[in-house]
């Protein structure tokens, strides 16, 4: 079932989340290559890429696309079941920081 999200339509993180496991530091040579390609985020769950040093491009699958460089201190939410991947373009060291919890209404 499709639900009408302005926060995941706008890549906004809603307030009321908590981080429940991070995963990463990642540099350009360890950032695993599910995460190049094409994936989700589990519904129910958000992810939140964090730029720790250098610069990495975000891509999501969304109408109109999502296409953003980020550097530090940047960070990204990423909506649950929203597709998208991450482009590496040079030293980097990024995280992803998965929340869940009970989104305030909107």
């Amino acid at each position: 079932m499709e639900l009408d999200c302005p926060l995941c339509d706008r890549a906004e993180l809603p307030t009321g989340l908590q981080v429940v496991r991070t995963a990463g530091p990642f540099d350009q040579e360890s950032l695993p290559a599910a995460l190049r390609r094409s994936h989700r985020v589990a519904e129910g769950t958000w992810g939140c890429l964090r730029v720790i040093e250098g610069s990495v491009r975000l891509v999501m699958s969304t109408r109109p696309p999502f296409d953003v460089k980020l550097s530090v201190p940047d960070q990204q939410p990423i909506p649950p079941t929203i597709a998208h991947h991450v482009v590496v373009d040079g030293p980097l060291i990024v995280a992803i920081d998965f929340l869940v919890g009970r989104p305030a209404k909107v």
